[in-house]
């Protein structure tokens, strides 16, 4: 009764359920019935744990319903009061302004320690105003954007009433006594309130913002005068403090020089004393002085702070009101113009932290010397120490006088070091805060800015023809012109550095056709064995740096020549910085260019094919003479017209410098493809070079896209990816000639050792062919180059390659937060017991596939660099080192795979199912293939077969060649590759030739003829034995004379040899040498012989021929 009671008072309420309802239930009557479920059922029972998290959501809800409660009685406090507090802020305001308080009359007698104390205290006060007023403006201006959040959540509200009307409405006609259906009610009929509570607090909220408005504005302006009020008692009170230090070091400095002269004609301890004391009070004034220009410093830091933090929150809120438009976009271009460098404020924070290692240095040395003064006695004993005693006791007086003055001086010092200390502190915090300030800024700007257009969409095809004009007629005058250059011969000869370096680029054209033919000469031994060195290659890695640093050099002379001009400054420092900016771009061109001449450095060194050298000096040229002349321009028109983004003229260079790098890398060749594949892979597909491929489409698409987006109005876009293309380009040419001449020299080094073996091998012969020897190691050997070196190599060349690419395109990321804005999907997580949605974005999706590639492409290489390190390193065997490598890539793969599975969103418990489907399916379909994957892993751990283990399994004998998850391949002695189950190896008998001993026993039988010495047969055979290198000494092989066979006398050899795939190369020499030996002594190896028998029964017919006569 009492339920239906309550659903028809929640019903009666229905039309109008944003009035407030009361709960229906009390936090008594919630800790009665969890006292109750708590004793009567068990812990196992499912009912007690669904009862308690009832009560519990219950709970909650009273929780909420209390807060809401707080917040509709403080919304309704304000609505009423806000605006008499804010008239009478304002009338207090007005009164303050016209009767400010006078600091100064009240500092004249506060003494200088007092003053300190005052300082410290104000400046505390300062900074809690000035968190109060940054709190105030942060919450004007979220009160511009609360209206559409309140509307949005009452709608969520109303939605959220009418499903818990309907739980309440189905709960009410539930049969009594049910104690989980009295849980559901209490919980429903609770959250109904919460929301109804809620929904009444918004409305509120509401009608009470614009009071609250006007409050927080009459809060602001008195907090502002309040920190306006505080900030001018500080700098009177640091004004103060500083011409108190000073009166001080003023006196101290007076009385020790009047000290000083008394000392005139004395004792020379008494003058060591007093000057010493006189150099001290020198340093207060210049101590004083650098705590002055901390405290400057650190005000001016703290001001610049602040207005950066302001002038954040004001751009956010700009943002907010009018979207990324192209006028957001002109005030962040040129914030970030006016935003320090970052190289700057870390000097300046390293300078600071060198002054405050400097005073703590002091700090300690004067604390050194003012333990020493404690004693005034004992130092004057000591000091008095060893003079004559009646000198001693005239002088005694004087000297307890300095030391006691000394004492005070030190004070002093100590003092002032402290306070110093104390500004160097304060102002390293003002940097540090500065430098988040600054990077938050620039953050804030990178994420944004190059998602807002420059300039109107399509606006090159229509509408630009006004500037293009603007910007001729701005250019085109001669008068412009003349006025830059006039100056220039003046300005060449008030910088002598500049007519030095005009020489110096003089000398290199002259000396260029020397230092090329030089070149040519470098590579004239490469190739030769014995001539061939590596020290060529580098010298013509130099000479073609200085082949091509000469036209560089004179763009940077002639970018200097405008660096300073009073005379159009503007047009002079476009000038300066596009040829600047420029200089070192085309030196790493021309570099690249002078590297592909024929016989040069890539032709001869690095042996590329002759043609695709030829062809990639053309495309190169090609590349400068387009690329060059685009970007001068745009660094030209970029600083004259900054707020436009180059204006048309600059956005035109932009679209050539991106068609320009666009057609270089569509023409690229693709032995270059092959090349960049072998920094990828071990094994370079140069038929399918997949990494290579993909690394040139988007080299070609990126440029494409970017004048896509040019036309689309986002040229300051375009012009940072252009220039990180250009970036770009220069780090993977720098990475490949890298990669080259390592190779080079570890081909050169595998040729040389290869030729000092070989050379000894023919020494140790006796055979005259060292001729030939060189024409036999072949430079482009894959045997010579495919070693762990070339791998280390590769994968150094990787990752330097994958880190200086992350590092330049570094600047892009922070834009890639606006990705986290475009949801794809959404996925629930459990915070604190409460199931919580969460979206899973664009940008995690796109962070999941880079991932996943860097994955992909780090397990192909990382595993054989960890198989090199436990080789070389480690010490372990070859088939050990396989097996763990195996067994760490698989691991790093599951790994893998866990990690961008569950940054997509996907956890555990909603896999658990799909598992459970999956386990049953592989019990029974795939059955197989789970039983050779398990016997992977036993073979892996127990190593039964290792790699290069000579195995027969059934009929299949051969080498162990590789072990993977599914299967073991293994090469036969016809060269044949087969791929046997892994099951194969643990349910079927095998055999493992070397498995814990490699050493096999090998049979050769030799049949002489009967008369044969065989004490000296037997003895033949045994010294061939003991004469092959490879035929084991321990154990020793056995010779026997096994049987009087049918046609011979049956010599049996059994030797062992430890090589298994030398065995049958040692049974053939073995029977050579026995066959040879034989021959020697005499000793024949029996035919087979047969007994003829002639049936005589009949006659028989005989007839004697001639060899030469046919029949």
């Amino acid at each position: 009764m009492l339920r239906f009671l309550t659903f028809l008072v929640l019903l009666a309420g229905a039309p109008a359920w944003s009035e407030v309802t009361a709960p229906g239930v009390t936090t008594a009557q919630l800790d009665a019935a969890v006292a109750s479920v708590t004793a009567n059922l068990p812990e196992s029972d499912p009912q007690r744990a669904e009862l308690l998290a009832s009560y519990a959501d219950t709970r909650s809800a009273l929780s909420n319903y209390a807060t809401f409660s707080q917040q509709l009685e403080n919304y309704s406090q304000a609505r009423a009061n806000a605006m008499q507090e804010a008239e009478a802020i304002k009338r207090q305001l007005v009164l303050d302004h016209q009767s400010p308080q006078d600091s100064e009359v009240t500092l004249q007698d506060v003494s200088l320690p007092e003053l300190e104390q005052i300082i410290q205290v104000d400046r505390s006060e300062l900074e809690a105003n000035k968190k109060n007023l940054t709190d105030i403006r942060a919450a004007i201006d979220a009160l511009s954007v609360r209206p559409v959040e309140v509307r949005s959540r009452v709608t969520e509200l109303a939605s959220l009433a009418a499903q818990l009307e309907s739980q309440i409405s189905a709960l009410a006609d539930s049969a009594p006594g049910n104690s989980a259906d009295q849980a559901a009610l209490w919980r429903s009929t609770a959250q109904f309130a919460s929301v109804s509570m809620e929904k009444a607090a918004l409305e509120e909220e509401l009608l009470s913002q614009p009071m609250r408005l006007e409050l927080l504005k009459a809060q602001l302006d008195r907090t502002s005068y309040t920190v306006a009020q505080l900030e001018k008692r500080a700098r009177l009170l640091n004004q103060r403090a500083s011409k108190l230090r000073e009166g001080e070091a003023m006196r101290a400095q007076a009385s020790a020089d009047l000290a000083l002269a008394s000392t005139q004609g004395k004792h020379p301890l008494l003058r060591r004393l007093a000057d010493d004391n006189a150099a001290l009070t020198k340093t207060f004034s210049a101590r004083n002085r650098d705590i002055e220009s901390a405290e400057t410093q650190d005000g001016e830091i703290r001001g610049a702070a602040e207005q950066l933090e302001m002038d954040l929150t004001s751009i956010e809120h700009k943002l907010e009101l009018l979207g990324m438009s192209t006028v957001v976009g002109d005030i962040l271009r040129e914030r970030q113009a006016q935003l320090p460098a970052h190289g700057e404020l870390a000097q300046q924070i390293s300078d600071n932290a060198d002054s405050i290692r400097a005073s703590s240095l002091r700090q300690v040395e004067l604390e050194d010397e003012r333990r020493l003064l404690r004693n005034p006695g004992q130092y004057v004993f000591e000091l008095l120490d060893g003079l004559a005693p009646e000198v001693a006791e005239e002088m005694k007086a004087d000297v307890i006088e300095l030391v006691h003055s000394r004492r005070e001086l030190v004070r002093k010092a100590t003092d002032l070091e402290n306070t110093y200390a104390h500004a160097l502190g304060d102002l390293d915090f003002a940097l540090r805060r500065y430098v988040l300030a600054v990077d938050a800024y620039r953050d804030f700007i990178s994420a944004r800015l190059l998602w807002i257009p420059s300039r109107d969409r399509f606006g090159l095809f229509y509408g630009e023809i006004g500037e293009l004009e603007k910007q001729l007629d701005e250019l085109f005058v001669p008068s412009r012109w003349m006025r830059v250059l006039q100056g220039l011969p003046s300005h060449l000869l008030a910088q002598p550095v500049i007519g030095v370096f005009l020489m110096l680029v003089a000398g290199l054209v002259y000396a260029g056709p020397r230092l090329r033919h030089q070149l040519m000469v470098t590579g004239k031994q490469v190739g030769y064995v014995r001539s061939d060195s590596f020290v060529s290659t580098l010298q013509a890695l130099g000479l073609t740096a200085l082949l091509s640093v000469k036209w560089p050099l004179l763009m940077l002379t002639v970018a200097w020549l405008f660096e300073v001009r009073t005379e159009e400054s503007e047009l002079a420092t476009a000038l300066y910085l596009s040829l600047l900016r420029t200089a070192p771009y085309f030196w790493g061109l021309e570099f690249l260019r002078i590297a592909l001449l024929p016989k040069g450095l890539v032709d001869v060194h690095f042996r590329w094919p002759a043609n695709l050298v030829s062809s990639l000096h053309r495309q190169v040229g090609t590349l400068e003479m387009t690329l060059l002349p685009g970007a001068v321009m745009v660094v030209f028109f970029l600083s004259l017209y900054p707020r436009s983004v180059g204006g048309f003229l600059g956005t035109l260079a932009v679209v050539l410098v991106l068609c320009s790098i666009a057609y270089f890398f569509h023409r690229l060749p693709e032995f270059v493809h092959s090349k960049m594949q072998t920094i990828f892979r071990d094994k370079a597909s140069v038929e399918n070079p997949f990494w290579a491929r993909l690394l040139r489409s988007l080299l070609i698409w990126i440029p494409v896209g970017a004048v896509l987006a040019v036309f689309l109005g986002y040229t300051f876009t375009a012009i940072e990816v252009a220039l990180l293309l250009v970036r770009t380009f220069v780090l993977l040419s720098c990475i490949l000639i890298v990669h080259e001449i390592g190779s080079r020299w570890l081909g050169l080094t595998r040729r040389k050792m290869a030729y000092e073996v070989k050379q000894e091998l023919v020494r140790s012969s006796g055979e005259d062919v060292e001729p030939n020897i060189e024409n036999e190691i072949l430079e482009n050997d894959p045997d010579l180059l495919n070693d762990e070196g070339t791998k280390l190599l590769n994968l150094l060349t990787l990752f330097a390659g994958l880190l200086g690419v992350a590092w330049i395109w570094a600047e892009v990321f922070p834009a890639l937060n606006i990705l986290d804005s475009f949801s794809l999907w959404h996925q629930t997580i459990t915070v604190d017991g409460r199931d919580i949605t969460d979206p899973v974005t664009l940008l995690e999706v796109l962070k999941a596939l880079i991932f996943t590639a860097m994955g992909i492409v780090a397990l192909r290489r990382i595993p054989g660099l960890f198989e090199i390190f436990l080789r070389q390193k480690m010490q372990v065997s070859a088939a050990s080192a396989y097996a763990l490598t195996r067994v760490f890539q698989y691991s790093a793969t599951m790994l893998l795979v866990i990690v961008v599975v569950g940054s997509l969103g996907v956890s555990w418990s909603s896999l658990q199912w799909a598992v459970a489907a999956l386990s049953l399916g592989i019990g029974f379909g795939l059955q197989e293939i789970v039983a050779n994957f398990i016997s992977g892993l036993i073979i892996l751990f127990e190593q039964p077969i290792r790699l290069g283990d000579t195995v027969t399994v059934g009929d299949v004998s051969g080498t162990v060649t590789r072990i993977q998850m599914r299967a073991t391949t293994i090469r036969d002695y016809d060269r044949r590759e087969l791929l046997v189950p892994n099951k194969e190896f643990i349910t079927s008998r095998l055999l493992n030739w070397s498995l814990s001993d490699s050493v096999t026993r090998r049979i050769i039988q030799v049949g002489v003829a009967y008369g044969t010495d065989m004490d000296e047969a037997m003895d033949i055979v045994r010294d061939v034995a003991r004469r092959h290198p490879l035929v084991m000494a321990n154990p020793e092989a056995t010779i026997t004379f096994d049987e009087f066979g049918d046609n011979s006398l049956l010599i049996c050899l059994r030797y062992y040899i430890e090589q298994l795939d030398k065995r049958l190369a040692v049974d053939s020499e073995l029977r050579l040498q026995i066959n040879r030996r034989f021959n020697e002594a005499g000793i024949s190896i029996a035919f087979p012989q047969r007994d003829l028998h002639i049936d005589t029964t009949e006659p028989l017919e005989i007839r004697m021929l001639k060899p030469d006569h046919g029949d």
